[in-house]
């Protein structure tokens, strides 16, 4: 198997300051606006209720943050988080699948151990 992952860029966030904050509408308040692959209106707050552990006041304006997540070797899409699953040592571990069979777990434990 390939040491190259071919990536796919998927969530940006940008900080972009709220210049109408505060009471009288006068104040800069440090925000995240982002958007991801399928948004149906674009662009959106996600630094206020979102949870994007990047202080967007240690930021100065237009900083971008980017996800890119590693397509599946075999098919090409993006593997999809379905929830924790036995892992079979009586723990419990995430589970990713996508459309075809690739065995995201073993790649997992390949590149890791």
């Amino acid at each position: 198997m390939s040491d190259t992952i071919k990536r796919r860029e998927t969530m940006r966030a940008t900080m972009a300051p709220d210049v109408y904050s505060g009471p009288n509408c006068d104040q800069h308040t440090p925000r995240w606006i982002g958007s991801a692959d399928g948004d149906m209106d674009g662009d959106g707050e996600v630094g206020t209720d979102g949870i994007i552990r990047f202080a967007a006041h240690n930021f100065p304006l237009g900083t971008v943050i980017t996800v890119s997540e590693p397509e599946c070797p075999k098919c090409g899409c993006i593997p999809q988080d379905i929830g924790d699953q036995p892992d079979g040592s009586g723990g419990w571990s995430a589970k990713w699948e996508c459309e075809c069979d690739f065995d995201w777990r073993a790649f997992t434990e390949d590149r890791i151990s």
